[in-house]
């Protein structure tokens, strides 16, 4: 290596095909000017690769905020489903305690093993149970409606001003009000009494149930013996006996125990768990038992 100039440099290479001679100044020109081309080419190719990057950093974002508000979706669905099935499992036990105190009142077996579909299955069965027991016992009104003048239990009587058991319940009627028997039975009185009640009939019913009607006109519509169906005319109220005026004494009574008449009044298919409940000195589920015995008889 030999010195040209006091700024340039020349490198000589012999070999067997001669010698060659290199300027320094040259080859760092050459290197200078590659290292900006690469410079150049990398910053141009970073340039794209981070529009590049950036084009997919906002994608990304675009679909993180999309599965974000996706994700407040289905948490607020998965709230009102929660909501909609906490709400779903209440009725469902309502159902079940309503269904379990129906059984209880008509001395079913509470079969908690059995599906609620086939729980209600046993209880649909029980509806011929219930027109039986409305077409055996008395329920509803045996005249028109038009209100109560005095309740069943203690009371100052309005006569004979001393405190006594009133066994009925009055009914406000004028006189020649029909009176229709509350069930099927049988006449066992008809007749006028000297105890106070004036004309009266006494009807018998299925599985020890009576009905007493007081202070009625005398009229003989039906006699003794004679049979009587639900709805069936048996005469016309009155104001015979001891009475203040006209209205109809009725009585239902159990194995000759007198039993609250308004219970039976109101009696309907709609009310009956209710009317197990209200009147609990009758054995229900004997009586129940007696008359699915009764009915699966008729179908033999």
């Amino acid at each position: 290596m030999k010195k040209l100039k006091a700024h340039k440099f020349t490198i000589t290479i012999t070999d067997v095909n001669g010698s060659r001679h290199f300027h320094l100044s040259q080859i760092i020109k050459k290197v200078a000017l590659y290292t900006i081309l690469f410079i150049l080419a990398f910053l141009v190719f970073s340039a794209f690769y981070i529009d590049y990057l950036n084009g997919k950093v906002t994608e990304i974002s675009n679909k993180r905020e999309d599965l974000i508000q996706k994700s407040k979706e289905l948490e607020k669905a998965n709230e009102k489903m929660q909501e909609s099935v906490a709400k779903k499992a209440e009725e469902y036990s309502l159902i079940e305690n309503k269904i379990a105190l129906f059984e209880e009142q008509l001395g079913l077996d509470s079969e908690n093993n059995l599906t609620l579909n086939a729980r209600l299955d046993k209880l649909n069965l029980t509806n011929e149970q219930q027109i039986g027991v409305l077409l055996q016992i008395p329920n509803g009104y045996p005249i028109e409606n038009r209100g109560i003048t005095g309740n069943y239990g203690w009371r100052d009587h309005p006569v004979l001003n001393r405190k006594e058991f009133h066994s009925g319940i009055d009914l406000r009627a004028p006189i020649g009000t029909p009176i229709y028997a509350p069930a099927n039975g049988v006449v066992e009185f008809s007749s006028y009494n000297s105890n106070g009640y004036g004309y009266m009939i006494i009807l018998v019913h299925n599985f020890g149930f009576k009905t007493v009607y007081a202070h009625m006109t005398r009229k003989d519509v039906v006699q003794p013996g004679e049979f009587v169906t639900k709805g069936q005319l048996i005469g016309y109220t009155g104001n015979t006996g001891v009475s203040t005026g006209p209205h109809l004494h009725y009585e239902v009574r159990f194995i000759n125990k007198t039993l609250e008449p308004l219970y039976f009044l109101n009696l309907t298919r709609k009310n009956m768990d209710k009317f197990f409940n209200q009147e609990r000195r009758v054995p229900w589920q004997s009586l129940i038992k007696a008359i699915s015995t009764q009915a699966s008889q008729k179908q033999q």
